[in-house]
């Protein structure tokens, strides 16, 4: 927040995978058009991944627009690798990438 205005949000949860790994989602980051590069978004995925490890998260994972330069830039200089290419993933027909960050 800034003042009273929202300039960047993120969405995730935690939840059992394969019925024994914690693994976390990043379902969406978005941060205000006239905010962007002033390290936001960083900081917002930096602090959802912390709590995940102090909630005892194995990974996290999400996946993000293979066309998306700027995401991509952004969660490989936090740590985060590409996992595997999934085909026409969006319903607009865009490729995704799963992108993955071990915490254990």
């Amino acid at each position: 927040m800034l003042d009273s205005e929202c300039i960047g949000v993120i969405v995730c949860k935690l939840d059992k995978h394969k019925d024994r790994e914690l693994r976390g989602y990043i379902a969406m980051l978005a941060v205000s058009k006239f905010h962007r590069k002033r390290g936001i978004g960083s900081k917002l995925v930096k602090k959802a991944v912390k709590v995940m490890q102090a909630l005892d998260a194995d990974e996290v994972v999400l996946e993000t627009e293979y066309t998306n330069t700027g995401a991509m830039a952004l969660y490989e200089n936090l740590g985060f690798v590409r996992d595997k290419r999934l085909s026409r993933y969006y319903l607009n027909g865009v490729d995704a990438f799963r992108l993955k960050l071990w915490l254990k």
